[in-house]
């Protein structure tokens, strides 16, 4: 329905495309280090002016050099009209 916005952010890639229930957000990192990590990441995705919606991405026990990957919809109770366009915000990345 809208177009993919890819965000690249370091080892971060977020991808968030509209689609008929919401906005299908994918969040992919690789663990650069040398031993294994729980990563949370918080990503928010909105129309750039009034409406956003927030997620955390939650992976656990990832290893060194691998990458870790999660899809999700983000905004599909929202009431109104779900941008075509959404801006993507990555708000934090946590190595644990």
């Amino acid at each position: 329905m809208g177009k993919t916005k890819v965000l690249t952010l370091g080892d971060t890639e977020i991808r968030a495309t509209r689609n008929e229930i919401g906005i299908s957000v994918a969040c992919n990192i690789k663990n650069t280090t040398d031993r294994t990590h729980d990563i949370k990441v918080t990503v928010s995705v909105g129309n750039g002016s009034d409406w956003v919606t927030t997620n955390n991405f939650e992976f656990q026990k990832v290893a060194a050099g691998q990458t870790a990957s999660e899809t999700t919809v983000m905004g599909a109770s929202f009431e109104g009209e779900l941008p075509d366009d959404p801006k993507i915000y990555v708000d934090s990345v946590i190595f644990s």
